[in-house]
């Protein structure tokens, strides 16, 4: 896996050697309000990592995941979770309390999406959220994603095609060039 850069955002591929920073990123007071974090030692954790392909790239299945770092130095905010089986991804994400609003999460789910799309030949990203996350709604609404249902325990399935994504990029670059 690559690093992904944005603006305002570094996502470091998470591997082995990085494995027990998202470790206690993902143990930060708040973070599993809205995610279903599993609980595991951090051994057991820096294991299952060092497991995942090394590499996105199209017909590889499998989790990949980057940590997000903010700021001079760099400061690790949060997480992004690509889950990739038969060329569908599903996305997740999330970000300590005091990086929430800025904007980071946007950013970062741009720069995933079009890995995912490009570097993975992904037909088609998901996400799925609680209804009463609006933040991650709107985080969703903001990179283009389309609800499509409502899921058995309350979810909501949300959807972005590869063209969707790749004609809104299109149709962004046009409105900076000529706005």
């Amino acid at each position: 896996m690559k690093t992904l850069q944005t603006e305002r955002v570094t996502l470091a591929p998470v591997e082995g050697s990085s494995a027990r920073e998202l470790w206690e990123v993902l143990n930060a007071p708040d973070l599993r309000r809205f995610q279903d974090i599993p609980r595991v030692r951090p051994e057991e954790f820096e294991r299952q990592v060092r497991t995942r392909p090394k590499a996105l790239r199209a017909s590889v299945n499998g989790r990949f995941e980057w940590i997000l770092r903010v700021g001079e130095p760099p400061a690790a905010v949060g997480w992004i979770s690509l889950r990739v089986n038969d060329r569908v991804g599903e996305i997740g994400y999330s970000l300590v309390r005091e990086a929430r609003g800025l904007g980071y999460a946007s950013e970062a789910l741009g720069a995933v999406l079009d890995e995912g799309f490009h570097a993975g030949e992904l037909e088609e990203i998901q996400a799925c959220i609680v209804p009463e996350n609006v933040a991650s709604r709107a985080v969703l609404d903001r990179n283009g994603f389309q609800e499509q249902r409502l899921l058995r325990g309350g979810a909501v399935l949300f959807s972005l095609t590869r063209a969707l994504w790749d004609r809104a990029r299109r149709e962004g670059l046009a409105e900076a060039n000529h706005g």
